[in-house]
């Protein structure tokens, strides 16, 4: 309590507490905490709470005030790992997180596979009350992405999910839910059946926001249509030898010259050209 004191008396634009609201308004009469509750609601004291500090909403910046943004800033770089699964205890918690979703699920799951249909609906229910479902997925190259029963699962995937990205060679498994609670393991979401996998659950906006950087989620998630044949869903994504980034289109009709050798559409990606 005596560095309690020392604190307050040092203070001389303003003073920053952070502890329990019930604490302080249930400590004991004549202690500075107590003294501390009753200022509580009065004007010139302001009381935030600690989710918003941690993971603060845009909105709230303006009523955070500069130095509370600043504050907020610092403690969001905090990251909590909430959870470790296995391939037996991860789906319970994946589907809660779909269920809870309120803005943006993020799924990075190469193979898609029957596993899928158990995570449909959920997906559904999510993009019907307004989250946006993107998912990348291996492209069609790969033997078993392109078998015609793996195709139908990913047609009925294209149906529900606002975006699907086919990706050359990925092999992230990563599951982003509002940008703040991150799943990042071993496990393939979408296709997961018999082998042992592990899943690690952590919160925290600054860190989910890094990993989608990471990952240029916001510039992948949007494919152009074919300069060729104007198709949207026959673009995939792939990443030269030399590390540039391009979109190609893979639809057979397309991509072949007139001597039948591949000569598929591809446009070049400029990273640092999201649209946030």
């Amino acid at each position: 309590m005596r560095l309690f004191n020392v604190a307050v008396t040092r203070a001389q634009t303003r003073l920053y507490v952070i502890g329990s609201r019930e604490r302080i308004r249930n400590a004991k009469s004549d202690t500075a905490l107590a003294h501390l509750g009753g200022l509580l609601g009065s004007p010139g004291v302001r009381c935030v709470p600690g989710a918003q500090l941690i993971s603060p909403p845009a909105a709230d910046d303006r009523r955070l005030g500069v130095f509370g943004s600043a504050l907020a800033d610092v403690l969001s770089r905090h990251v909590e790992v909430a959870a470790v699964h296995d391939e037996t205890t991860f789906y319970e918690a994946f589907h809660h997180e779909l269920r809870t979703a309120r803005s943006s699920i993020w799924l990075w799951a190469p193979w898609v596979a029957q596993r899928v249909r158990t995570i449909l609906p959920l997906l559904r229910e999510a993009s019907d009350r307004g989250v946006r479902v993107t998912v990348f997925i291996r492209d069609d190259t790969d033997k078993l992405q392109g078998r015609p029963k793996n195709q139908k699962l990913i047609a009925e995937l294209r149906a529900v999910a606002h975006t699907v990205v086919p990706v050359n060679y990925m092999h992230q498994k990563i599951v982003v839910i509002d940008e703040k609670t991150v799943m990042l393991g071993s496990l393939n979401t979408l296709s997961q059946r018999w082998t042992r996998e592990v899943m690690v659950t952590m919160r925290g906006g600054h860190f989910a926001r890094k990993l989608l950087e990471h990952e240029h989620a916001d510039l992948f998630a949007g494919p152009p249509q074919c300069g060729r044949c104007g198709d949207r869903d026959s673009i995939e994504l792939r990443r030269r030898t030399n590390g540039i980034w391009f979109w190609r289109c893979y639809d057979t009709a397309c991509k072949a010259g007139r001597n039948g050798r591949s000569n598929a559409w591809n446009q070049d990606i400029r990273l640092g050209a999201a649209r946030r």
